[in-house]
């Protein structure tokens, strides 16, 4: 392990792990919303039962939710085992920020308002957190699709890329992925010293509102694996997570893709890295253009183009 690592976590493997307060939880479960009580609502409802008796606490941010909905969600302050707190000024990554901040566990998970947890969801996260020595710093969830009555494009047709704008992590096994990442903000878990050392999320990555620029966590997980942490990824705690029906539609991936660009760009830190990147894309551009046209259902292309294109257009086009 990296000297950055033991400085900043000062341990080395499960045993020297930092140790909480007895009584403190080791996981505190995080969920941040903006305008969607009905699914925090169903969120809490098969989260809570799960959590009686065991060492996590539960944190609900409202995220400036319209008052339609922050009357709703007002209505958790009563029930047993929630933090709620109320954030004026919205944006997933700044709420996410209060919640880590109010936390007091080990872990901090990250669940998605409109992510329901199933069954079990709780103790195989503790579970498999134990198993992390004191180099793992994220741990990934399994992610399923709950799919709509009515789409634009039907789910057979989605291919891996986008899968994951979705928010789809449908994978097997318990394994260390650090050279290949895996893993979504609708159902993870972060290690809260790594994230306390890193100063928490971005919150220029992370979505505000209807705006679909969204990647904080991306970002987290690409900072802490080149500081030296590894990344594990888990099938035995599953969320199911509703996909709406307005994401099943070709412009929607689109501007998703694009917006995924966009923050790539943010990620890059020296204009090096940057002008690198750009010139890898302007360079693959035409061949994407061409393959696009003949790309089948899945529109693996199409949605590659519009990803480059989406980074380009914020490297070049004019400041926002």
């Amino acid at each position: 392990m990296g000297a950055d690592v033991k400085d900043i976590m000062g341990m080395q493997d499960a045993k020297d792990a930092p140790k909480i307060s007895p009584g403190a939880p080791v996981i505190s479960i995080v969920i941040a919303t903006h305008n969607r009580s009905h699914d925090v609502l169903e969120n809490v409802d098969a989260l809570l039962p799960q959590c009686v008796g065991q060492p996590v606490e539960v944190i609900v941010i409202d995220s400036a939710s319209a008052p339609v909905h922050a009357r709703v969600l007002e209505t958790l302050k009563a029930r047993e085992g929630l933090s709620f707190i109320r954030l004026d000024e919205p944006g997933v990554a700044r709420a996410r920020n209060a919640g880590f901040e109010a936390g007091r566990g080990e872990w901090i998970a990250l669940l998605d308002d409109d992510a329901v947890p199933r069954p079990g969801w709780v103790e195989a996260a503790i579970a498999h957190a134990a198993r992390c020595d004191g180099q793992t710093a994220i741990l990934a969830g399994r992610v399923i699709p709950r799919w709509p009555d009515n789409f634009e494009i039907p789910p057979s047709e989605l291919g891996p890329r986008a899968r994951l704008l979705l928010s789809v992590v449908d994978e097997n096994g318990f394994r260390d992925t650090t050279d290949h990442p895996i893993g979504v903000g609708a159902n993870m878990l972060f290690r809260r010293s790594a994230l306390k050392a890193r100063g928490g999320f971005d919150v220029m990555s992370g979505r505000v509102g209807s705006n679909l620029a969204s990647g904080e966590e991306a970002q987290m997980m690409t900072d802490l694996i080149e500081a030296g942490y590894r990344c594990w990824y888990s099938d035995a705690f599953v969320v199911d997570h509703k996909v709406h029906a307005g994401r099943l539609t070709r412009a929607w991936l689109t501007e998703r893709a694009r917006k995924e660009g966009e923050v790539e760009l943010r990620s890059l830190k020296t204009r090096g890295q940057r002008t690198a990147r750009a010139i890898k894309m302007l360079i693959a551009a035409p061949a994407l253009a061409v393959f696009q046209m003949l790309d089948g259902p899945e529109r693996e292309y199409y949605l590659r183009l519009s990803h480059n294109l989406g980074l380009l257009r914020k490297l070049f086009g004019p400041a926002s």
